[in-house]
């Protein structure tokens, strides 16, 4: 997928903060599976001074929520789970903790579970999602049903993969969701992992911008340890819009609001923030962690999405993505 030679000059302005010597960031529009333009300002990594290109990998965070979703919703595909299942069921440590959640309340925010970063203590060490585990199960039986957005239910669905599948997180995904769409450059970003073009996280400082790349909770990785590019969106993009991934009823199911959420206009799937946007459904996620801030939006109904990917902590990828796609709301400005 190439992109189309198009005018970006009057964006530029916009993505002013992200130019070098500063960390950067990488936008490109989607259109009917392939990418119609693409832009990249700034820098991947301020010690080398690499910069940043469509084929940069960021870390993903919340955006990675979606790759989550779709794996449990390929296992329930085979038959090898429920999104109804209780998920003591597949992670039977949670049986007094979690006695009335499902898959279902894991994957909409709805499982009452409290949010794992709440519950960490003074030890400075990383933790991975079998410690989220391990958290959860000591806490008191949760009520499910009211929404609150909490990372702890998608760490946990991670697990639910690797039980069910019988393979690591990360090695699920490759085999059932990257390799299959080409997209062989993205992955979960475990230890000892190879990320091609990894960009580098910052965040500013009062003498400049510092390595922020790693905290505390950035090895969990059902949550938001996918690590991809926006040309590799493009191509998850394209299976999203012609079905070659998930069959349409399971994709309808993951977009159709499943949950209104704490913000008004906005409901949640599985997986997938929902809006209007113009008349027009508007399926999107954003991701913000250490060091990095992203937004991917798409329109199904026009084929149409934008990825903005940042390696800064601050700023509204998500308004910058909006912006991109108005200016090709009705095609090439």
């Amino acid at each position: 997928m190439l992109a189309a030679t198009c005018p970006g000059d009057s964006l530029d302005l916009a993505f002013a903060p992200y130019q070098a010597p500063r960390p950067g960031a990488s936008i490109a529009v989607i259109k009917d599976g392939a990418i119609i333009f693409e832009r990249a300002y700034g820098l991947a990594n301020l010690a080398t001074g690499e910069l940043a290109t469509g084929d940069t990998s960021y870390r993903l965070a919340s955006v990675t929520k979606q790759f989550t979703a779709t794996a449990i919703l390929l296992l329930a595909e085979r038959g090898e789970l429920a999104i109804d299942d209780p998920v003591a069921r597949h992670l039977p440590e949670l049986a007094r903790a979690a006695p009335g959640v499902t898959l279902r309340h894991l994957l909409t925010h709805t499982s009452g579970l409290a949010d794992y970063e709440q519950l960490l203590g003074d030890d400075p060490r990383q933790i991975v999602d079998r410690d989220v585990l391990a958290l959860v199960a000591r806490q008191p039986p949760a009520r499910p049903g009211k929404f609150h957005y909490s990372n702890t239910g998608y760490a946990l669905l991670a697990l639910v993969v690797e039980r069910v599948a019988k393979l690591p997180y990360p090695e699920f995904l490759r085999r059932a969701i990257f390799a299959p769409l080409g997209m062989t450059a993205s992955g979960a970003y475990a230890a000892g992992a190879t990320i091609p073009h990894r960009a580098l996280g910052y965040r500013a400082g009062a003498d400049g911008f510092v390595l922020a790349d790693q905290s505390r909770t950035t090895a969990v990785l059902g949550d938001g340890g996918v690590y991809s590019s926006t040309h590799e969106l493009a191509r998850w993009i394209d299976a999203l819009d012609r079905g070659t991934l998930l069959p349409p009823a399971r994709l309808a199911e993951a977009t159709r609001a499943q949950v209104a959420t704490d913000v008004a206009g906005v409901s949640y799937g599985l997986g997938f923030r929902l809006a209007k946007h113009r008349g027009e459904q508007l399926v999107f996620h954003t991701g913000s962690t250490s060091g990095f801030k992203n937004a991917l939006v798409w329109v199904p109904a026009r084929r149409l999405a934008v990825a903005v990917l940042t390696n800064r902590r601050d700023g509204e990828p998500v308004e910058l993505a909006q912006l991109v796609l108005d200016r090709y709301w009705d095609g090439a400005p």
